[in-house]
């Protein structure tokens, strides 16, 4: 039986890593104080459009209930947040620090790796706070969230709309032209730019790089917009390095993400053996006055896969992790009942096994003790100790074959 395309069947010890990888992900949310909400995975098709906009609306796996209202499966978190953030929590303090690891659904007509139908994505939404300062609390949380899994390599580029939109007006493109030169700066076609005859325009749709890039831009950017976000640029690259993040964050112009709703600040980060990007987010000051709740925001997002496709590149994690047992009973419900209440992870045995063939299998698992109750008596087989040295099993006390 083969599955729909996109989707995937997680095994045991597939399945505790990407776990593990969350679990990583909520420790570093907890830590920088934010807390973690849960939105419907089915949400009215016109909210989503509202956020999202048409284009990336197409994404949606869209269905209507039973009273024909229009629904579709969220294909990202940040417009559900905003949108629970605009209706329920309107009088709550500002800033709000949220955090979510929730399954959300796309619809690419080609999945691929890194790119599929029903992903998980962890990720955080800073909420009434404007300016530099939150943005770089957006960025230097997503590093650390990679450092925490494993992955203290990664790059990050960043980058600010209002800049590429002050290079545009810098090279006399606007209205039409410039929409169309922006969609081909996201997409790095050179081909197509180079049709503008606008030089500066493809040089800066390829350049990346520090202070300098910034200092380039600013002999081109003519809106005090773009000045401003170099400016801020600027100050997260020093913040940066304050931090040990210099060789690490790095500027680059055509970085323009998928949705629309982003204003200002963008950033994505990458490991250079995988083709597409573990995390991303900017700021987003237009999404949630769509929803009549007029407030600045910022947030990030990681692919939880692909967070577990880059440590497996690298030959980590990819051992099948067993399950930890602590104790192989055989024959008494009571005494396996008794281990449970002890602490002890249990594995039940049939009472028709011999001594050899339960410590075969304790050993096959990893057991480190059998107890075998019958007739009223209770024995003690000890297996050895327990791969990775982890600490002995507690042993309840008075046992009791009943």
């Amino acid at each position: 039986m083969r599955l729909p395309a996109g989707v995937r069947d997680w095994l045991p010890h597939e399945l505790a890593r990407k776990r593990e990888i969350e679990q990583q992900m909520r420790a570093v949310f907890g830590r920088w104080a934010y807390e973690e909400v849960q939105t419907p995975i089915i949400e009215r098709f016109d909210v989503m459009e509202r956020g999202l906009g048409e284009e990336t609306a197409e994404l949606l796996f869209q269905f209507n209930d039973r009273r024909s209202t229009a629904l579709a499966l969220r294909p990202e978190m940040t417009t559900p947040v905003a949108r629970l953030v605009s209706t329920r929590m309107r009088e709550t303090p500002l800033p709000l620090r949220l955090a979510y690891v929730a399954p959300v659904f796309r619809y690419y007509e080609q999945p691929q790796e890194g790119r599929m139908r029903e992903l998980t994505q962890a990720g955080a939404e800073l909420i009434g706070a404007p300016g530099i300062d939150a943005d770089a609390e957006t960025l230097f949380m997503a590093i650390e969230a990679l450092d925490e899994i494993g992955l203290r390599d990664a790059r990050f580029d960043i980058n600010d709309a209002r800049v590429v939109d002050g290079i545009l007006a810098g090279v006399e493109l606007d209205g039409e032209a410039a929409r169309e030169a922006k969609e081909h700066m996201k997409t790095r076609n050179l081909v197509a730019l180079r049709k503008f005859e606008r030089p500066a325009l493809v040089q800066f749709a390829q350049r990346r790089g520090g202070h300098e890039a910034i200092q380039a831009a600013r002999g081109v950017c003519r809106t005090p917009e773009s000045l401003v976000a170099l400016d801020a640029l600027d100050e997260l690259l020093r913040r940066a390095g304050a931090l040990g993040y210099e060789s690490r964050v790095t500027v680059d112009f055509a970085l323009l993400r998928e949705l629309d709703y982003y204003t200002g600040f963008l950033f994505e980060g990458y490991v250079e053996e995988i083709g597409f990007s573990l995390c991303g987010g900017g700021r987003y000051d237009s999404l949630l006055p769509r929803f009549g709740f007029d407030v600045p925001a910022v947030g990030w997002t990681a692919g939880v896969e692909r967070l577990l496709i880059a440590l497996e590149r690298r030959g980590k994690h990819v051992r099948r992790r067993r399950h930890r047992i602590d104790v192989l009973v055989a024959g008494s419900d009571v005494v396996a009942a008794r281990e449970r209440a002890a602490g002890n992870v249990v594995r039940y045995a049939g009472s028709d096994l011999g001594d050899e063939a339960l410590l075969e299998e304790a050993r096959a698992y990893e057991i480190p003790r059998v107890v075998i109750a019958l007739n009223g008596t209770v024995r003690e087989l000890r297996v050895g100790p327990r791969v990775g040295g982890l600490p002995a099993p507690r042993t309840p006390s008075n046992w009791d074959a009943r």
